[in-house]
């Protein structure tokens, strides 16, 4: 399924089940993603660039299961140099060069990264040592967890959102705090 497609099927479902959700910002232009990509030194994966080509980040809307809300292109380029300033080579962060491994999106100071020359996705937070590659087909690129999600919310209810094994999400969306938007909750918790 393409990103475009996956999308779809999620404004729908934010369409018809989350009134209350700020609208999706607009798609970015080519001329900001070639000042991202000179900011950043490096090209993100194509999957990504679909996604901000069709929008923009997703405001304050947490689009990913387990309520990660995805950058603007101006948010990756700041969120990646202030992620840098924090690990420096050879450090405790990983094993992976830093400059490769771009933030695309966030869940509080926690960072929704991507390996820009494998695609593959996982987390990094100042406060914790290292990369956290998440695990399960359903994390393995944004392509698939766009894909993951955009199924999930075009079946019928409940809407599960299987990330991989033993990571499953549903989504609510009328959430006794927050009504007529999109919440996503751990199915075993």
């Amino acid at each position: 399924m393409s990103v475009d497609e996956s999308w779809e099927k999620i404004e729908r479902w934010l369409d018809q089940y989350a009134p209350q959700e700020q609208p999706l910002p607009g798609p970015c232009t080519r001329s900001e993603l070639d000042g991202l990509y000179s900011a950043l030194g490096v090209r993100l994966p194509e999957d990504v660039e679909q996604s901000l080509l069709r929008h923009n980040g997703s405001g304050l809307t947490d689009v990913i299961p387990s309520t990660f809300a995805l950058h603007s292109v101006e948010q990756i380029a700041r969120k990646h140099l202030r992620t840098l300033k924090y690990r420096v080579e050879d450090d405790c962060y990983g094993s992976h060069d830093s400059r490769w491994i771009v933030p695309i999106g966030a869940l509080g100071e926690m960072q929704l990264v991507v390996d820009t020359q494998s695609g593959h996705l996982g987390s990094w937070d100042v406060e914790e040592t290292g990369y956290r590659w998440f695990e399960g087909p359903g994390w393995a690129t944004l392509s698939a967890v766009l894909e993951v999600t955009g199924n999930a919310l075009a079946s019928p209810r409940p809407w599960i959102a299987v990330m991989g094994d033993g990571d499953e999400w549903r989504a609510i969306d009328m959430d006794t705090d927050f009504p007529g938007t999109l919440v996503w909750a751990d199915v075993r918790g």
